[in-house]
């Protein structure tokens, strides 16, 4: 019986295997190498919008209000606490520009959908100005819905905000 199944087996599957086994020891003595390479990760969608968000509140802090508003999409609309709808590039750069003595922003992310193209964030903003001389926070839950523009990068579409609830 033995013969029979020695000469029932093809010449090259041994060969192959050998091959394959090479490979395989090959890659495993590489790998340490490659691992050394520390290669920079691949962005998320939410790496990439609470990056974002970082720059947003950066920008506010260091008084940069127009470079909030450059993360704004040219044609974007803003709604605020109100109800008052802000639309477009001029407007919403006048809107950033008016507030006066800004001290701190932050964005805390409660949900994020989407895909490479176009993506909606909600979560709590609060943003601190000084006013007479008092600090005034701000309080409202928000929903940015990203939109990447003809260069790849995000813009802010549509910024609506109302506030927290009482509880």
């Amino acid at each position: 019986m033995r013969e029979i199944m020695e000469t029932s087996r093809s010449p090259a599957k041994p060969r192959r295997v050998r091959a394959a086994l090479g490979v395989v020891l090959a890659l495993l003595a590489a790998a340490p190498a490659c691992a050394s390479l520390r290669l920079p990760p691949v962005p998320t969608l939410k790496g990439e919008i609470e990056g974002l968000n970082r720059r947003l509140e950066e920008l506010f802090r260091a008084g940069d209000l127009l470079g909030v508003a450059d993360l704004y999409a040219d044609d974007a609309v803003l709604i605020d606490e109100r109800g008052r709808r802000t639309t477009g590039r001029e407007d919403i750069d006048a809107a950033w520009s008016a507030i006066e003595s800004p001290i701190e922003w932050s964005l805390e992310l409660r949900r994020l959908h989407g895909s490479d193209a176009l993506a909606y964030e909600n979560g709590t903003s609060l943003l601190t100005t000084r006013q007479n001389g008092e600090r005034v926070t701000a309080a409202s839950h928000y929903l940015f819905l990203w939109r990447r523009d003809a260069n790849g990068e995000w813009r802010i579409q549509l910024d609506a905000r109302w506030p927290l609830e009482k509880r």
